[in-house]
């Protein structure tokens, strides 16, 4: 074919359009977070004080609507008797939904903005639940033994797709909160089951799409607690401690990205100020706003003197281990505005309690 042909040059142009520039230095993306950015952002504002009325959050919903998946794609395969309803990670992908991002829109978008579709994302989302009770992110039951041994590099984090922690936090946050399942509830239950079945010795939980086992502790003690999981239970106390112990000096916590590729976790001997904010996030669902090391992760956090550009650049999201780790640019703000507004919620709390 020639390098002239439409079908080269056009996929030149789309390769071109992925060139950003990061310090003056340019990359190429592996694709656009549009749909993700926006989810995540429009909900860390409504969690923190702004109307799902607003003009900024109104806007954000109809950008996401427009974006639900209408076509039954891969996913169907497995899951054939579901109506399409997710959403992808890219603004121009419209046919490879996940779970995470269909969890993250739907936290976003008020039932009331438009309630069929947002049935239709709930619906959809519960079809995707594993026959192990967990949640993937793309596809369901495709966890063969047998896959992970092409031939291929990273053939187990590319080649199936498992539960994991991460995801199955994610969605039990978003069906505690926002739907109201809670512990008793069959889907619950059985996701529950696979994450405390599936915690490390140590008490922590490995995340597949962030970095890494600060990340899918993170998720998974928010994901229960959302649905009622008590702090008296001996794996969240476990993972209580496991946090606590890892938490740097000066208050911060970072993790390496090497931990996704020896699914061992690895300190990073410095913060970050994303990985703070997720663990201060995961402690303030089961500790009080004084406990010494909230007090000291929100110092690290609201003190803009103690933070390098490393602390803000660091990737936070994988990939593929031993491949590509991911910069998002809104993390450290989006992150951060959630934990501090968690504390502040917090102590309005016990203050009222007090009172």
């Amino acid at each position: 074919m020639s390098r002239y042909s439409p079908i080269i040059r056009r996929a030149i142009t789309g390769i071109k359009s992925l060139v950003t520039k990061c310090n003056g230095i340019p990359y190429l993306e592996n694709s656009t977070s549009t749909v993700w950015d926006t989810a995540l952002i429009s909900y860390a504002l409504q969690k923190n004080g702004v109307t799902e009325t607003d003009g900024s959050v109104t806007k954000a919903a109809d950008f996401l609507l427009e974006r639900q998946h209408t076509k039954i794609a891969d996913w169907s395969v497995k899951n054939p008797n579901s109506v399409p309803g997710g959403w992808g990670f890219s603004n121009i992908n419209t046919n490879n939904p996940d779970c995470d991002d269909t969890a993250a829109v739907l936290k976003a978008i008020s039932r009331n903005h438009s309630p069929a579709a947002w049935e239709r994302g709930v619906s959809w989302l519960l079809s995707m639940q594993n026959n192990d009770g967990g949640f993937s992110a793309f596809e369901k039951n495709v966890n063969h033994p047998l896959i992970r041994l092409l031939p291929l590099e990273s053939a187990e984090d590319a080649a199936v797709d498992p539960s994991t922690a991460d995801l199955t936090g994610r969605v039990l946050h978003f069906l505690g909160e926002k739907v109201g399942f809670k512990k008793k509830h069959q889907h619950i239950q059985r996701a529950v089951k696979w994450l405390f079945e599936h915690q490390e010795q140590n008490g922590s939980w490995y995340g597949r799409w962030g970095v890494c086992y600060i990340y899918g502790t993170w998720a998974a003690l928010t994901g229960m607690h959302a649905c009622g999981v008590d702090r008296k239970h001996p794996g969240i106390q476990k993972a209580l401690r496991w946090l606590k112990s890892i938490q740097n000096d000066d208050g911060s916590w970072g993790e390496s990205c090497k931990s996704a590729e020896i699914k061992t976790y690895v300190p990073l001997h410095r913060g970050t100020i994303v990985q703070t904010a997720w663990a201060l996030d995961a402690l303030l669902t089961y500790e009080n706003s004084e406990h010494p090391s909230v007090v000291k992760g929100l110092q690290y956090l609201t003190d803009s003197s103690s933070h390098s550009a490393n602390s803000l650049a660091y990737p936070a999201g994988i990939g593929l281990p031993k491949q590509f780790y991911i910069r998002y640019h809104s993390y450290p703000y989006v992150f951060s505005l959630l934990a501090v507004g968690k504390y502040l919620d917090s102590i309005e709390k016990e203050t009222a309690n007090e009172t």
